[in-house]
């Protein structure tokens, strides 16, 4: 079986980072990790958000940007 990974979004590089744990990028939010459940429950506090998907990450995950406009969708 496979061992579970976490993505993990800080908005600031950690002083002592997990030892599993890989940094993978950076964006607008702020830096990703891959890493094991242990590290990530270690980094729970300071992390913006946790998830197993990567793309939650790379794409703007609904958590961080939630829609206040409700846009019309057809013709004007």
């Amino acid at each position: 079986m496979r061992p579970k990974k976490r993505y993990v979004l800080l908005r600031s590089y950690p002083q002592k980072p997990p030892e599993n744990s890989k940094f993978l990028f950076q964006n607008s939010e702020g830096y990703v990790f891959k890493t094991d459940l242990r590290g990530a429950e270690s980094l729970r506090e300071e992390a913006i958000l946790i998830s197993g998907s990567i793309w939650k990450l790379k794409e703007h995950p609904k958590v961080l940007y939630p829609r206040k406009v409700h846009k019309r969708n057809g013709m004007k």
